[in-house]
């Protein structure tokens, strides 16, 4: 089936006459590899392999610009912290309740205030991403964690500080 399907595409690719194998073969390569992700030394940030940094971004989110966007690939959940939901002057009246329970990083345990759904642009694209949230403190303004990396298809890379993914392109 796999070898059908190659080679349906194969006949149906124009190639110039005069090509030889070595072209037509760095052709095929140049389309291999347009499809992969890579990330390479030269991307790395200014300390090199040594820091230990957390992937952050920037988004905008009701015409406001949140930085300190943290990208966590190791969290289940969405998370909007109470202090961040008032400074984009949403009407908390309108968080849609449930009956999560979140196990923080240092393992205590607490009820979300609810969740709330918000559009949030990582340029350049769009998204509409649901977020529990949290009367927590916290480093960040946002945390997006595995839901919303699955939901775009993204790939995050701590080490070069780059997130990429279809629709987001190389974010850092």
């Amino acid at each position: 089936m796999h070898t059908q399907a190659l080679m349906r595409a194969l006949n149906d690719t124009y190639v110039p006459v005069g090509t030889n194998s070595d072209n037509l073969a760095a052709m095929i390569n140049q389309v291999i590899r347009g499809h992969r992700i890579i990330f390479c030394d030269e991307e790395l940030p200014f300390e090199g392999r040594m820091h230990n940094k957390a992937l952050h971004v920037t988004c905008m989110c009701r015409d406001k610009m949140i930085n300190r966007v943290l990208v966590d690939d190791r969290s289940d959940l969405n998370i909007c912290p109470l202090l961040t939901l008032r400074q984009l002057k949403f009407d908390l009246g309108k968080l849609q309740q449930n009956q999560v329970n979140v196990r923080a990083f240092d393992g205590v345990q607490r009820d979300t205030l609810g969740a709330v759904n918000l559009d949030i642009q990582v340029d350049p694209a769009d998204f509409n991403v649901e977020f529990q949230v949290l009367d927590i403190n916290t480093s960040y303004n946002l945390l997006l964690g595995r839901p919303f990396i699955h939901m775009v298809g993204a790939v995050s890379f701590t080490l070069h500080q780059i997130m990429e993914g279809p629709g987001i392109g190389h974010l850092w």
